[in-house]
Protein backbone atom coordinates (compact mmCIF):
# COMPACT_ATOMS: atom_id res chain seq x y z
CA UNK A 1 0.00 0.00 0.00
CA UNK A 2 1.11 3.55 -0.77
CA UNK A 3 0.57 5.94 2.14
CA UNK A 4 0.57 9.69 1.45
CA UNK A 5 0.01 12.82 3.46
CA UNK A 6 -0.70 16.12 1.68
CA UNK A 7 -0.84 19.66 2.97
CA UNK A 8 -0.19 23.31 2.12
CA UNK A 9 2.68 25.58 3.09
CA UNK A 10 1.86 27.04 6.53
CA UNK A 11 -0.66 24.31 7.29
CA UNK A 12 1.18 22.21 9.90
CA UNK A 13 3.68 20.98 7.32
CA UNK A 14 6.69 21.18 9.64
CA UNK A 15 4.70 19.59 12.45
CA UNK A 16 3.88 16.58 10.29
CA UNK A 17 7.38 16.39 8.80
CA UNK A 18 9.13 16.45 12.18
CA UNK A 19 6.75 13.91 13.67
CA UNK A 20 6.96 11.50 10.75
CA UNK A 21 10.74 11.83 10.39
CA UNK A 22 11.32 11.18 14.09
CA UNK A 23 8.89 8.26 14.22
CA UNK A 24 9.91 6.49 11.00
CA UNK A 25 13.49 7.58 10.32
CA UNK A 26 15.42 8.98 13.28
CA UNK A 27 14.13 6.76 16.08
CA UNK A 28 12.74 3.84 14.08
CA UNK A 29 13.50 0.16 14.52
CA UNK A 30 14.82 0.04 10.97
CA UNK A 31 17.93 1.29 9.20
CA UNK A 32 16.07 1.82 5.94
CA UNK A 33 14.55 5.26 5.47
CA UNK A 34 10.80 4.81 5.68
CA UNK A 35 9.51 8.37 5.25
CA UNK A 36 10.22 11.01 2.59
CA UNK A 37 8.87 14.51 2.01
CA UNK A 38 8.72 15.53 -1.68
CA UNK A 39 7.60 19.19 -1.40
CA UNK A 40 5.84 19.94 -4.75
CA UNK A 41 8.30 18.01 -6.93
CA UNK A 42 5.70 15.93 -8.72
CA UNK A 43 7.91 13.88 -11.02
CA UNK A 44 10.11 12.72 -8.15
CA UNK A 45 7.05 11.96 -6.07
CA UNK A 46 5.40 9.73 -8.69
CA UNK A 47 8.66 7.96 -9.47
CA UNK A 48 9.70 7.27 -5.88
CA UNK A 49 6.52 7.20 -3.76
CA UNK A 50 6.45 3.39 -3.70
CA UNK A 51 9.97 3.28 -2.20
CA UNK A 52 8.77 4.47 1.19
CA UNK A 53 6.38 3.30 3.87
CA UNK A 54 5.00 6.87 4.02
CA UNK A 55 5.58 10.01 1.99
CA UNK A 56 4.25 13.56 2.04
CA UNK A 57 3.68 16.33 -0.48
CA UNK A 58 2.83 20.04 -0.40
CA UNK A 59 0.63 22.47 -2.27
CA UNK A 60 -0.64 20.43 -5.22
CA UNK A 61 -3.40 17.93 -5.93
CA UNK A 62 -1.89 14.60 -7.01
CA UNK A 63 -3.27 12.57 -9.89
CA UNK A 64 -4.80 9.52 -8.18
CA UNK A 65 -4.69 7.60 -11.46
CA UNK A 66 -0.90 7.88 -11.39
CA UNK A 67 -0.78 6.78 -7.77
CA UNK A 68 -2.79 3.63 -8.43
CA UNK A 69 -5.56 1.80 -6.64
CA UNK A 70 -3.94 0.58 -3.46
CA UNK A 71 -3.33 3.79 -1.55
CA UNK A 72 -4.48 5.78 1.47
CA UNK A 73 -4.11 9.55 1.61
CA UNK A 74 -4.66 12.11 4.35
CA UNK A 75 -4.64 15.83 3.84
CA UNK A 76 -4.62 19.00 5.94
CA UNK A 77 -6.47 22.09 4.74
CA UNK A 78 -6.81 25.57 6.23
CA UNK A 79 -8.84 28.66 5.49
CA UNK A 80 -6.88 29.90 2.44
CA UNK A 81 -7.00 33.48 3.71
CA UNK A 82 -5.14 32.37 6.84
CA UNK A 83 -2.60 30.62 4.60
CA UNK A 84 -2.04 33.98 2.91
CA UNK A 85 -1.65 35.87 6.17
CA UNK A 86 0.69 33.30 7.71
CA UNK A 87 2.73 33.02 4.52
CA UNK A 88 3.04 36.80 4.17
CA UNK A 89 4.66 37.27 7.58
CA UNK A 90 6.84 34.18 7.16
CA UNK A 91 8.07 35.09 3.69
CA UNK A 92 8.66 38.71 4.64
CA UNK A 93 11.28 37.45 7.11
CA UNK A 94 13.02 35.45 4.37
CA UNK A 95 12.90 32.42 6.63
CA UNK A 96 13.74 29.99 3.80
CA UNK A 97 16.18 30.30 0.87
CA UNK A 98 13.37 30.22 -1.71
CA UNK A 99 12.43 33.72 -0.61
CA UNK A 100 15.89 35.24 -0.35
CA UNK A 101 16.92 34.66 -3.97
CA UNK A 102 16.89 37.79 -6.09
CA UNK A 103 14.89 37.71 -9.34
CA UNK A 104 13.08 34.41 -8.64
CA UNK A 105 11.61 32.48 -11.55
CA UNK A 106 8.78 29.96 -11.64
CA UNK A 107 11.33 27.31 -12.59
CA UNK A 108 13.19 28.03 -9.36
CA UNK A 109 9.93 28.00 -7.40
CA UNK A 110 8.62 24.83 -9.07
CA UNK A 111 9.66 22.75 -6.04
CA UNK A 112 7.22 24.77 -3.91
CA UNK A 113 4.64 25.35 -6.69
CA UNK A 114 5.01 29.12 -6.33
CA UNK A 115 3.79 31.74 -8.77
CA UNK A 116 5.93 34.84 -9.41
CA UNK A 117 3.59 37.83 -9.02
CA UNK A 118 2.99 40.03 -12.05
CA UNK A 119 5.31 43.05 -12.36
CA UNK A 120 7.74 41.62 -9.83
CA UNK A 121 10.55 44.23 -9.50
CA UNK A 122 13.96 43.32 -10.89
CA UNK A 123 16.81 42.93 -8.44
CA UNK A 124 14.66 41.94 -5.46
CA UNK A 125 14.04 38.76 -3.55
CA UNK A 126 10.48 37.98 -2.52
CA UNK A 127 11.33 38.83 1.10
CA UNK A 128 12.77 42.20 0.05
CA UNK A 129 9.81 42.88 -2.20
CA UNK A 130 7.31 42.24 0.60
CA UNK A 131 9.32 44.38 3.00
CA UNK A 132 9.09 47.45 0.78
CA UNK A 133 5.30 47.20 0.43
CA UNK A 134 2.58 48.26 2.83
CA UNK A 135 0.66 45.44 4.46
CA UNK A 136 -2.33 45.46 2.10
CA UNK A 137 -0.20 45.30 -1.05
CA UNK A 138 2.11 42.77 0.57
CA UNK A 139 -0.83 40.47 1.30
CA UNK A 140 -2.04 40.87 -2.29
CA UNK A 141 1.41 39.83 -3.54
CA UNK A 142 1.32 36.81 -1.24
CA UNK A 143 -2.08 35.94 -2.71
CA UNK A 144 -0.51 36.00 -6.17
CA UNK A 145 2.37 33.83 -4.98
CA UNK A 146 -0.26 31.34 -3.76
CA UNK A 147 -2.08 31.23 -7.11
CA UNK A 148 -1.22 27.60 -7.93
CA UNK A 149 -1.79 26.49 -4.33
CA UNK A 150 -5.27 28.02 -4.36
CA UNK A 151 -6.11 26.57 -7.77
CA UNK A 152 -5.05 23.13 -6.60
CA UNK A 153 -7.62 23.27 -3.79
CA UNK A 154 -10.25 23.04 -6.53
CA UNK A 155 -8.62 20.04 -8.18
CA UNK A 156 -9.01 17.43 -5.45
CA UNK A 157 -11.51 14.68 -6.16
CA UNK A 158 -13.81 13.01 -3.64
CA UNK A 159 -12.59 9.50 -2.89
CA UNK A 160 -13.06 7.19 0.10
CA UNK A 161 -9.30 6.59 0.16
CA UNK A 162 -8.72 10.30 0.86
CA UNK A 163 -9.49 11.78 4.28
CA UNK A 164 -9.40 15.55 4.86
CA UNK A 165 -8.71 17.31 8.17
CA UNK A 166 -9.22 21.03 8.73
CA UNK A 167 -6.46 22.94 10.51
CA UNK A 168 -9.05 24.65 12.70
CA UNK A 169 -10.15 21.26 14.06
CA UNK A 170 -6.67 19.75 14.38
CA UNK A 171 -5.16 22.44 16.61
CA UNK A 172 -7.73 21.80 19.32
CA UNK A 173 -6.60 18.15 19.63
CA UNK A 174 -3.46 17.45 17.63
CA UNK A 175 -2.70 14.02 19.11
CA UNK A 176 -6.31 12.93 18.65
CA UNK A 177 -6.24 14.05 15.03
CA UNK A 178 -3.01 12.12 14.48
CA UNK A 179 -4.58 9.00 15.97
CA UNK A 180 -7.44 9.20 13.45
CA UNK A 181 -5.02 9.98 10.65
CA UNK A 182 -2.89 6.93 11.45
CA UNK A 183 -5.96 4.71 11.52
CA UNK A 184 -6.92 5.88 8.03
CA UNK A 185 -3.38 5.30 6.76
CA UNK A 186 -3.43 1.87 8.41
CA UNK A 187 -0.33 2.60 10.46
CA UNK A 188 -0.28 0.38 13.53
CA UNK A 189 2.01 -1.22 16.09
CA UNK A 190 5.31 0.40 17.03
CA UNK A 191 4.98 2.93 14.21
CA UNK A 192 1.71 4.24 15.58
CA UNK A 193 3.05 4.39 19.13
CA UNK A 194 6.09 6.39 18.02
CA UNK A 195 3.96 8.67 15.86
CA UNK A 196 1.70 9.54 18.79
CA UNK A 197 4.67 10.09 21.11
CA UNK A 198 6.26 12.60 18.73
CA UNK A 199 2.90 14.13 17.79
CA UNK A 200 2.57 15.09 21.45
CA UNK A 201 6.20 16.20 21.73
CA UNK A 202 5.99 18.52 18.72
CA UNK A 203 2.44 19.78 19.33
CA UNK A 204 1.98 23.53 18.97
CA UNK A 205 1.65 24.22 22.69
CA UNK A 206 5.12 22.71 23.19
CA UNK A 207 6.78 24.79 20.44
CA UNK A 208 6.07 28.40 21.37
CA UNK A 209 9.64 29.50 20.57
CA UNK A 210 9.78 27.74 17.21
CA UNK A 211 10.80 30.16 14.42
CA UNK A 212 8.29 28.51 12.09
CA UNK A 213 5.39 29.53 14.32
CA UNK A 214 4.24 33.16 14.49
CA UNK A 215 0.63 32.77 15.61
CA UNK A 216 -1.22 29.45 15.25
CA UNK A 217 -4.71 30.86 15.90
CA UNK A 218 -7.40 30.41 13.26
CA UNK A 219 -9.29 33.32 11.69
CA UNK A 220 -6.38 35.75 11.52
CA UNK A 221 -7.54 36.96 8.11
CA UNK A 222 -10.31 38.94 9.82
CA UNK A 223 -7.65 41.20 11.37
CA UNK A 224 -5.51 41.67 8.27
CA UNK A 225 -7.88 41.49 5.28
CA UNK A 226 -9.60 44.75 4.46
CA UNK A 227 -13.26 44.47 3.37
CA UNK A 228 -12.16 45.21 -0.20
CA UNK A 229 -9.48 42.52 -0.10
CA UNK A 230 -11.89 39.93 1.23
CA UNK A 231 -14.46 40.88 -1.42
CA UNK A 232 -11.81 40.36 -4.09
CA UNK A 233 -10.82 37.01 -2.60
CA UNK A 234 -14.45 35.87 -2.46
CA UNK A 235 -14.92 36.91 -6.09
CA UNK A 236 -11.87 34.91 -7.20
CA UNK A 237 -11.93 31.98 -4.79
CA UNK A 238 -15.32 31.94 -3.06
CA UNK A 239 -15.98 28.44 -4.41
CA UNK A 240 -12.99 27.17 -2.39
CA UNK A 241 -14.42 28.63 0.81
CA UNK A 242 -17.74 26.94 0.11
CA UNK A 243 -16.10 23.62 -0.72
CA UNK A 244 -14.20 23.44 2.58
CA UNK A 245 -16.87 24.99 4.76
CA UNK A 246 -15.30 28.39 5.48
CA UNK A 247 -17.44 31.54 5.84
CA UNK A 248 -17.13 34.21 3.20
CA UNK A 249 -17.43 37.06 5.68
Amino acid sequence: MIRIHASYHKCLTMYFLRTADAALNTYAFSRKKQYEHFESIQGLFYNQMSHYYLCSINSFAPDIEKIGGDFRLTRFVRDPRDLIVSGYFYHKKGAEPWFRLKDPTEQYWAAINGHVPNNFPAGYSFAEHLSQLDEVNGLMQEMEFRKYHLESMRQWTQDERIKTYRYEDIISDQVGAFSELLNHLQINGWRKRKFLYFAKKYALQNRQKDRHIRDPKAGQWRKYFSPEMNAYFVQEYGDILERYGYPKT
